[in-house]
């Protein structure tokens, strides 16, 4: 009668299940790296998403020129109202963001989250675009 450790030994030796393991190792390295690949496209697709609507508001904001500009020709933005339409614009597109308002130029940094398909973790977005007055 065999012992208990020559048993053992029989039992490892057998390369039964091996095909079921490495199924098991291939078949979780395969999601993660689609999960990976898919996640990675929505994030950048995310971030595209979010440029243009800050530069979308941004524009938005630069069409707020103040009554000055009619009365003499001089451009000028009212800041107010520039500030306004940015920030309709961002609660219309479903975003947060901010509005700076600097001279002629206008800033607008959207912040939003992604949520990912694969991975359990929502991923920050943020993206800034600035529009400026110009004449001609």
């Amino acid at each position: 009668m065999k012992t208990m450790i020559q048993r053992l030994q029989a039992k490892f030796r057998d390369d039964k299940g091996v095909a079921t393991i490495y199924f098991v190792i291939m078949t979780v390295a395969f999601l993660a790296i689609v999960g990976l690949v898919v996640d990675g496209a929505g994030k950048v697709q995310a971030n595209q998403q979010a440029y243009t609507t800050a530069a979308s508001a941004a524009r938005a904001a630069a069409n707020a020129v103040s009554g000055q500009a009619i009365i003499d020709g001089t451009p000028a933005i009212d800041s107010n109202r520039a500030v306004s339409a940015a920030n309709g614009y961002l609660a219309a597109a479903g975003v947060g963001g901010s509005v700076a308002v600097s001279g002629d130029r206008i800033t607008v940094t959207v912040d939003t989250d992604y949520s990912a398909t694969f991975l359990p973790v929502p991923f920050p977005v943020q993206a800034t675009a600035t529009a400026e007055l110009i004449t001609q």
